[in-house]
């Protein structure tokens, strides 16, 4: 009979791979960090926007305390909406500045949520941020209208027309 030893070295090695490559270190650079910052969803203001700097690379990033931001949450109130059949505008305001945005209807349910939103309505949005010789813009991804209650803002559907102000 055989005797059942098993050779561990034997039956690890290969693969493809010498065991002079397998033994030499990883010399790859890879910034995780850097990467999932930039795909972060950042909660910002108006003014932290237009303070920030354009980011040098050919992308359009800006970069806000120390950050490559790309992904915006924005809270404020919409002035000048226009709509198109293919796309709603409106400016933001949020008490520390304006930012223009910009909304692409691509379905049905898009152009009713635009179809409700009205001038002095509050908003959160998300969004991507834009800039152009010195403009800053945002392409809003989604945005949900707020409403007033005795502990803060909260998401809602009401039109309350005594929160609304004229722009």
């Amino acid at each position: 009979m055989h005797s059942s030893e098993f050779d561990g070295a034997a039956a690890f090695s290969g693969g493809g791979f010498m065991p002079s490559q397998a033994a030499q270190g990883h010399e790859l650079s890879f910034s995780y960090t850097t990467n999932r910052d930039a795909q972060s969803l950042l909660p910002l203001t108006v003014k932290q926007i237009n303070d920030a700097f354009q980011s040098s690379d050919d992308k359009s990033n800006m970069i806000i305390d120390g950050v490559d931001v790309n992904n915006v949450t924005l809270v404020g109130r919409v002035c000048n909406k226009a709509g198109r059949i293919t796309d709603v505008t409106f400016v933001l305001d949020d008490g520390t500045g304006r930012i223009e945005c910009s909304k692409w209807l691509q379905e049905d349910v898009d152009a009713n949520e635009a179809e409700g939103l009205r001038d002095g309505m509050y908003v959160r949005l998300h969004g991507h941020l834009k800039g152009f010789q010195g403009k800053r813009t945002s392409n809003v991804f989604s945005f949900r209208v707020l409403a007033y209650s005795e502990g803060g803002w909260v998401l809602g559907n009401a039109y309350d027309r005594n929160l609304t102000k004229s722009c």
